[in-house]
């Protein structure tokens, strides 16, 4: 009996933490996320990933059109990713207080 109720209390602290973080996420305001969330992390990523890729596993020579090429499209790319993100995390937030 001692076990379950020491699991509860973590479920029950782990919960309270995802809704302290999607609260946390959700004041520091849609277009900080969706700029450091997707277009810097998720785009910045993707653009490292591809010129590597395009370097190394393709072994073409790369030029500046491709890297302004990759820059656009992953920065695109990170937006979209972003605001995809953001309403989701909306979702669940609401979701959230409404239980």
């Amino acid at each position: 009996m001692h076990r379950y109720k020491n699991v509860n209390s973590l479920l029950f602290i782990i919960k309270m933490t995802n809704e302290e973080n999607l609260k946390e996420i959700i004041e520091q305001g849609k277009w900080n996320y969706i700029l450091t969330r997707g277009v810097l992390y998720f785009g910045g990523f993707m653009f490292l990933f591809m010129i590597f890729f395009q370097k190394f596993i393709f072994e073409e020579k790369i030029d500046n059109s491709d890297i302004i090429f990759n820059f656009i499209i992953w920065a695109i790319a990170g937006l979209i990713f972003g605001f995809w993100t953001w309403s989701n995390i909306n979702k669940k937030f609401k979701e959230k207080l409404k239980n």
